[in-house]
Order: structure tokens, then C-alpha cells, then sequence
């Protein structure tokens, strides 16, 4: 699995957290955000001795964002560039945004299609009240709408006979998200190195802007 696992330290408010980056002003007005997943030294899974999962998901993210704006959603790529964001910063700047989704891309080397992931919250004890929203759980008015996304996604991908799987699962920043938020991780159509081809990966990208 080549998700980050969830922070074990103790949450913080969904005001604060950690940004070393640009304000989130030049993400105004976005429809869909969509995030290549790993970068920089965080290389991701080895799909192979020559591809990084890094490189698979900015491809495809930029991809997905081209069949989403040929569609009329203003859309824009989180990580468009080879550096790295922590899972708090790409939260952070999401929620700043308030955009109608966002999308989370990974890639395997294992299975086959695509698999399509929803958070799985822990319990809220009761921390969700007054000003403050916890951070671990700030998906939770959103997931219902998330689910609908996903199953739709689902549909929409089987309909071109492309096997998917839907799961639901305590990753990040799914978890952090105040809007609609899937994570979408991109398996191989038979080789892996078809994790490459510019052919399966817009007929993937394009499934998905089709149901969004």
C-alpha cells in the first residue's frame, strides 16, 4: 500500500496546520484540484527499477486535468513540478481553495484498472463542536458526498470495461479534506509499464472528468 498512514500525534485544529508554501489566493475560484501523490526525494513505490510512482501520478494528474478543463471545470494540479508537500500542506492549501472536489492520484504496480478510495474516519469523540473542527476528522460532513463521487466513478470506469475496485480506508489527506475528496490509485492494464501510456492513462483520465 503506498498510502501515507495516518499521524498518530495529537490532532490539531483544522486552522492551524502546518504551510511552508504559496498562499492559496492563486488557487481561487478552482472546481477541481487534483494532486499527483509522492515528489521530490518521496519517490513513492518502485513500479519498476526504472519508474517511480512520483512520476506516474504528476503524468497522469496533468492528464486528468486536461480532460477535465476540455470538459469546462476549471481545474489545476496540486504538485506540478517534482518537489515535495506533506500531507498537512496539501490539506491546507485544498481547504484554503474550497474547491468542489478533490482528487488524490496514486499508482501500483499490483491488480489491474483502477482502485478508488474514500476515507474511513476515526470516531470524532465528540471534538467536532463549536469553532474548531478536528483536523483527523474534517472529512466527516463531506464523506456522504465523497461516497456519491466514488460510486459514480466506479460506474462511469466499469461502463469502459476497466476493472475497479471502490474501498474506503484511513488515509491522508482524504481524511483532512473539507470538500469532496477520493483518491484514486492507477493500476496496470496488463504490463506495467502501460502505467506509461499516454493512451491508458487519458482513457482512465477521461472516465473520470466524464462522471465528475
Amino acid at each position: 500500500n503506498t498510502f501515507t498512514a495516518p499521524s498518530e500525534t495529537t490532532p490539531s485544529e483544522i486552522q492551524t496546520p502546518p504551510s511552508a508554501i504559496s498562499p492559496a489566493n492563486k488557487l481561487a475560484t478552482v472546481f477541481a484540484i487534483v494532486d499527483a501523490s509522492h515528489g521530490g526525494e518521496e519517490r513513492g513505490a518502485m513500479l519498476t527499477e526504472q519508474i517511480s510512482e512520483k512520476d506516474v501520478t504528476l503524468a497522469f494528474a496533468r492528464r486528468l486535468k486536461q480532460q477535465l478543463d476540455t470538459k469546462g471545470f476549471t481545474s489545476m494540479v496540486l504538485r506540478d513540478n517534482d518537489n515535495a508537500l506533506t500531507v498537512d500542506q496539501r490539506a491546507d492549501l485544498v481547504n484554503q481553495a474550497h474547491p468542489k472536489i478533490y482528487i488524490s492520484i496514486h499508482a501500483s504496480s499490483l491488480g489491474k484498472g483502477a482502485r478508488i478510495y474514500t476515507g474511513l474516519l476515526p470516531p470524532a469523540n465528540g471534538e467536532n463542536s463549536g469553532l474548531f473542527l478536528n483536523w483527523n476528522t474534517a472529512q466527516a460532513g463531506f464523506l456522504t458526498l465523497s461516497q456519491v463521487v466514488a460510486v459514480g466513478l466506479t460506474q462511469e470506469l466499469q461502463s469502459g470495461h476497466l476493472p475497479v475496485r471502490q474501498l474506503a480506508a484511513p488515509i491522508r489527506p482524504l481524511n483532512n479534506i473539507t470538500s469532496a475528496a477520493v483518491a484514486i490509485e492507477v493500476a496496470p492494464n496488463g504490463d506495467v509499464t502501460s502505467l506509461e501510456s499516454a493512451d491508458y492513462q487519458t482513457a482512465i483520465a477521461n472516465g473520470i472528468a466524464t462522471s465528475i
